[in-house]
């Protein structure tokens, strides 16, 4: 029988407060052309550069022939000017702090040959749900006891970005023990954030009395007792 262990420590240190959401760019085809009514220089007609002019009337007798204008060529791309790459796209809802964090967590699975996580808004929802409550209750600071597997982390706001949230859950691989494996209240947040059956991530984030608690959910959950070995390997994935 699969039995996820809650984790119930507290991740001490200080978070960023989320920035807003900033609202995703229009997509390419619904944007216009600048202020003042010009118009779109997308919806003129392009001339073909291909096309030949009309002939003109005869020239009459001993008149030389025209020569027909050169066909144009295109120009290979200059070695090694690609052009600038295209930012990732960040999914509609996600913050710039969320997106961070999830990023955070598949840098350091990689390490681990663990898949990356996607982001699950179905996690997210449930993730600000117990944030908000946490807060509620005056923040009070624990573990929601639900279906996922679940970190958590709080401190003074403004002092800890989303990454270093992920660092700090992370930074507990210094205290496992590969060999042995197995739970430990010093490293369940590090197994979890690494464990390899874990493929869906949402997070969320609420302020209380000057303080930022995080709240990550994990589907399916982490830390379950005689899995260890096979879910948390090494780097270098021995």
């Amino acid at each position: 029988m699969r039995i996820p262990i809650l984790l119930c420590a507290t991740a001490c240190g200080p978070i960023y407060p989320d920035p807003p959401r900033q609202p995703a760019p229009p997509p390419a085809s619904s944007q216009s052309g600048p202020p003042g009514g010009t118009a779109d220089p997308w919806s003129r007609e392009p001339s073909d550069p291909y096309a030949r002019p009309e002939p003109p009337g005869d020239p009459g007798p001993g008149a030389p022939t025209p020569e027909p204008p050169a066909e144009p060529t295109a120009q290979p791309p200059a070695p090694g000017r690609a052009g600038p790459p295209r930012a990732p796209v960040r999914p509609l809802g996600v913050t710039a702090a969320q997106q961070a964090l999830l990023d955070a967590h598949n840098r350091y699975r990689a390490q681990h040959c663990a898949a990356p996580l996607t982001w699950s808004p179905q996690l997210a929802q449930a993730a600000q749900r117990w944030a908000t409550t946490l807060r509620d209750r005056g923040c009070q600071f624990g573990h929601s006891g639900g279906q996922y597997g679940e970190n958590l982390a709080a401190g003074t706001t403004g002092t800890l970005d989303a990454e270093g949230v992920a660092g700090m859950w992370y930074d507990e691989i210094r205290d496992y023990s590969f060999r042995g494996g197995g739970f430990s209240m010093s490293t369940g947040h590090f197994t979890q954030l690494v464990w390899r059956e874990s493929s869906k991530l949402g997070c969320a984030m609420a302020q209380c009395k000057g303080n930022d608690i995080w709240v990550c959910e994990y589907d399916p959950p982490g830390n379950v007792q005689g899995e260890y070995q096979q879910n948390v390997k090494p780097k270098g994935c021995r």
